[in-house]
């Protein structure tokens, strides 16, 4: 992006290996059409009157046009150093107005010096005097705006160009940049409401069984360094977040004791799976929360995990009263929910997958499939 940067700048220094190939490039393309012209002048030989070899046809219009390629240099500089922009263009329009007459004078000078003018009907070249000076300017007048104008504006294409691709990259960045903000917020959101629902549920306890609270508090403590330590981390391995969810199981049952049943089924060809951080804890909260703490005896909390056409698939179902069980549980809410999903849409975009639906006994099921990424130890490990 740096290497973009500076060819945008005007005026900046280009590395030497860029003004190398903007060399080759500038000889390469004039001649070619040097050559080009040296063969239709070959072609309309018989036509005109005067014949040439293809070799000398060639060879003739291949000069004048390295010329061409001698003075579109000064031309790149003179567009890099004057571009023309929305609230920019009196100046360049006059810079390239007086650079063009100066393009001009320059080639009939070279072409003097050099000796290349020569006589249309003998073809023998014409001593270099004022008045021959005069007369080519005032046959080759269009020819040289023509040639400046289009060297011009093929210099302003690749500079527009090149300014094109760097608003893109630089739009591309802030994107990016943006997203990640948006998820370091969501994350930061995540800790709060975790850890307030724990204390919340550990201020219950403590008036009824004062040493399963404390227990509580010393293993929440735990559990918050678990947190903090990848709390830069988009994604983690689905082995560090499942060790985290079982630990946050842990509490609720010191909680809930015998009413909270866990039922893990983990295919062990998953663990290796990149999982946003801090994935399945709000969604294993919401169904405790909105399920198994609305049901007095206590109820199921099933947690699954398989790997299927190229998909991770994540199934939380879990028991809990009809009465509890939103009107539309396919949209959710909260900051649990709904977290989740602004999550998975910013690092997945529309290749996830997140129902919920009813159970006909009382409580819900989750589904959740996500693109199936291996981490990076378990790529380092299979290479």
């Amino acid at each position: 992006m740096d290497s973009v940067n500076r060819e945008a700048i005007p005026g900046a220094r280009r590395p030497f290996h860029h003004m190398a190939l903007l060399v080759l490039a500038v000889l390469g393309i004039w001649l070619l059409l040097g050559s080009f012209l040296g063969i239709q002048v070959y072609l309309n030989g018989p036509a005109t009157g005067r014949e040439l070899s293809l070799a000398s046809a060639v060879g003739m219009c291949v000069r004048r046009y390295l010329i061409y390629a001698f003075l579109t240099f000064p031309v790149l500089t003179l567009c890099r150093r004057f571009p023309f922009t929305s609230d920019r263009w009196i100046v360049p329009l006059a810079v390239h107005g007086v650079g063009a007459v100066a393009f001009t004078v320059l080639y009939t000078a070279i072409r003097l010096i050099t000796g290349s003018v020569v006589n249309a009907e003998t073809l023998e070249r014409v001593p270099s005097s004022l008045a021959t000076a005069r007369d080519l300017i005032r046959s080759s007048l269009f020819e040289q705006f023509w040639m400046y104008t289009s060297i011009v504006t093929a210099a302003l294409a690749v500079q527009y160009y090149r300014q094109f691709r760097l608003r893109e990259l630089r739009e591309t960045e802030l994107k990016r940049q943006m997203a990640e903000h948006e998820l370091q917020v969501l994350k930061l959101q995540l800790h709060p409401h975790f850890l307030f629902n724990t204390l919340n549920g550990i201020s219950t306890l403590m008036a009824r069984d004062v040493k399963t609270a404390q227990e509580m508090l010393v293993r929440l403590s735990e559990l918050l360094r678990v947190a903090l330590s990848h709390s830069a981390d988009n994604e983690v391995s689905l082995r560090d977040e499942l060790e985290f969810v079982k630990a946050y199981l842990e509490l609720e049952q010191m909680r809930f004791g015998e009413r909270l049943k866990v039922q893990l089924d983990i295919d062990a060809a998953t663990l290796v799976a990149r999982v946003p951080n801090m994935l399945i804890q709000p969604l294993v909260e919401n169904a405790i929360q909105y399920g198994i703490a609305e049901i007095r005896s206590g109820g199921n909390l099933e947690l699954t995990t398989d790997f299927k056409d190229g998909k991770l698939r994540i199934q939380i179902v879990n028991d809990g009263p009809l009465h509890a069980v939103p009107s539309n549980p396919v949209r959710g809410s909260g900051i649990g929910l709904g977290n989740t999903r602004l999550r998975l849409w910013q690092l997945y975009g529309d290749a996830y997958r997140l129902h919920m639906m009813k159970r006909p006994g009382g409580g819900m099921a989750l589904q959740l499939e996500i693109p199936f990424r291996a981490s990076g130890s378990a790529e380092a490990g299979a290479g």
